[in-house]
């Protein structure tokens, strides 16, 4: 039962930390907090993952750790693959989604860094 607990806190926790990264921004209370978030998960997926794996998040590490509990395995890809293939209700290619992650995240940590400048 405490698996099952821990399976829906991580995917809340997901779930927040992505939404607060594409629109943490919007809010200029939130500027500084956004920017933080984002410079830290850039981090972790370049820094971190030169020695964990280019995308490392500690999170989905925590996330598919529960899961190997819970006897679903540890799925394959980032958790916004996951989530991406789960809403959409289709496979979808790994790489390309991971592209566009990176690519996004990029985008809204420069956007994130201008705002933050000009306040």
């Amino acid at each position: 039962m405490l698996y099952f607990l821990l399976n829906a806190a991580f995917h809340v926790l997901h779930i927040a930390i992505i939404l607060f990264v594409m629109t943490g921004w919007i809010f200029p209370s939130l500027r500084t907090a956004h920017l933080v978030l984002v410079l830290l998960t850039l981090g972790s997926w370049f820094v971190l993952g030169r020695w964990l794996g280019v995308g490392y998040c500690p999170v989905s590490d925590w996330h598919w750790k529960i899961k190997e509990k819970l006897a679903g395995g540890r799925p394959a890809g980032t958790y916004i693959h996951l989530l991406l293939q789960r809403l959409l209700q289709r496979p979808l290619n790994a790489a390309s989604v991971d592209k566009m992650v990176v690519r996004s995240t990029l985008l809204l940590a420069l956007l994130s860094a201008a705002l933050n400048a000009w306040a």
